[in-house]
């Protein structure tokens, strides 16, 4: 980041320290901004935190700012927007917490069973890095049929994707690719609702996620449905948009280890869904150390928040080697306190995450 750009992070933390309720905070101008007239201070700080999980904080801030190159009034709404959406959806109530898990229930409910069908389909997954070292999100459209779940079931399962394949892109690249594979596309497959709910997600509510969109072998009746969607296109979005057809053209975004023999390459890797277990999600219902552990946290955050107040007082060529080493503490802790809030995933599950958060894309079998 240049100078400008570090004094824009700087203001943000102001507006957002003081937002919190943090005491000892300076204002930095946050009295000026309108509140969230459904949360206190504390019921704010509380769900910013829980956006944050595993992130080092700047990282999630900076990419609001980047969303918005750097417009920190602009930056602050949109994010005050995600954390007041995330609320109002409960995503740490539902998507995070009882996530794969439906699929143990002994009576799962309608939008249970769409949800894991979804899952059980094979019809998206991670698999692999591009050359940018982005992790692959595949889609494979071909495979969607917008009458087996409803609406609000394939919203759940968009977002319990996003928030599971969050960690597995690691800063300095913190972006994913995203490959969608029209092959078998028909009419049939077409669902303008997610086009339009992934298009919310990716712009306004995990901004600066995507760092290459390759839409991969798009039949005829696809060029029809294009003219439509592109005109919904945020321009940074479709800026990242590129067409392939042949092994060739996926070749100069992903090397071909990396690249799955279906398309040309050499990874002979199928994804196969592995079922939830009895038992995984034990530690959910242990309420005594999730305690500990999150007062652990609290401790941490209330250390990283007095350490944000002094480096933002700092001139912007002085960073504050504590305030790192807190975030570091503070991706630790959140490893530990991982099995105690959210539901084991497929990638837990496939050993792609392991129980530290680090990431193996190959491990998968």
């Amino acid at each position: 980041m240049d100078s400008n750009q570090d004094h824009k992070l700087q203001l943000m933390w102001r507006y957002l320290i003081q937002l919190c309720g943090v005491p000892g905070s300076e204002d930095g101008g946050a009295a000026s901004w309108p509140r969230l007239t459904d949360m206190t201070t504390d019921e704010f700080r509380h769900e910013l935190w829980n956006f944050i999980l595993a992130e080092h904080p700047d990282a999630l801030v900076l990419r609001f700012l980047r969303a918005r190159k750097y417009n920190v009034e602009a930056a602050m709404a949109m994010l005050l927007s995600a954390v007041r959406w995330r609320r109002e959806r409960q995503l740490d109530k539902t998507v995070i917490l009882i996530g794969e898990s439906v699929g143990l229930k002994d009576g799962p409910s309608e939008d249970d069973k769409g949800f894991i069908a979804q899952y059980r389909s094979g019809k998206s997954y991670v698999r692999g890095t591009d050359k940018e070292n982005r992790p692959i999100y595949v889609i494979k459209v071909g495979l969607h049929d917008p009458n087996m779940q409803s609406a609000e079931a394939m919203e759940t399962y968009i977002l319990h994707n996003v928030e599971s394949i969050r960690f597995l892109a690691k800063p300095p690249q913190d972006k994913f690719c995203l490959l969608f594979d029209m092959t078998g596309l028909g009419l049939r497959n077409m669902d303008f609702h997610v086009v339009k709910f992934l298009l919310l997600i990716f712009e306004a509510k995990y901004p600066e996620t995507l760092g290459l969109v390759l839409i991969h072998n798009a039949p005829f009746v696809f060029w029809g449905l294009w003219n439509i969607i592109k005109g919904w296109l945020d321009p940074v979005i479709a800026s990242k948009i590129n067409f392939t057809r042949k092994t060739g053209d996926l070749l100069k975004f992903i090397s071909e280890e990396n690249l799955q023999s279906n398309y040309g390459g050499r990874d002979e890797w199928q994804y196969k869904y592995i079922e939830p277990e009895e038992g995984e999600n034990a530690k959910l219902s242990d309420g005594e150390q999730r305690g500990e552990i999150e007062k652990e946290r609290d401790e941490l955050i209330n250390r990283f928040e007095q350490e944000t107040i002094q480096w933002a007082a700092l001139p912007i060529d002085q960073p504050s080697m504590k305030r790192n080493e807190t975030a570091v503490l503070l991706r630790e802790n959140y490893w530990k306190l991982d099995p105690y809030i959210r539901s084991t995933t497929y990638y837990k599950r496939a050993g792609v995450v392991d129980t530290q958060g680090n990431v193996d894309f190959h491990a998968a079998k």
